[in-house]
């Protein structure tokens, strides 16, 4: 996950990770502050869900959320 690019549209958008959690749980999400920080840093994983989630959120492309959330491509 690229993380620092992901935080940098976060702010670049003028939001927080308080107010995607925020959000993630209008769509049934229940995340905590620290669990998304957790897996920001790589010590756990998003899941499917919040990262299908995330993108729904952010508005992200196919493109964008491959570009993110996952380091290469699997063929």
């Amino acid at each position: 996950m690229k993380s620092n690019l992901f935080l940098g549209q976060l702010k670049a958008r003028g939001k927080n990770v308080e107010w995607l959690i925020t959000q993630m749980s209008k769509y049934g999400i229940k995340i905590s502050y620290s669990t998304v920080y957790k897996k920001l840093r790589g010590e756990t994983e998003f899941t499917a869900v919040e990262i299908k989630t995330i993108s729904l959120v952010m508005n992200y492309s196919k493109e964008e959320m491959y570009d993110i959330f996952f380091d290469e491509l699997v063929s």
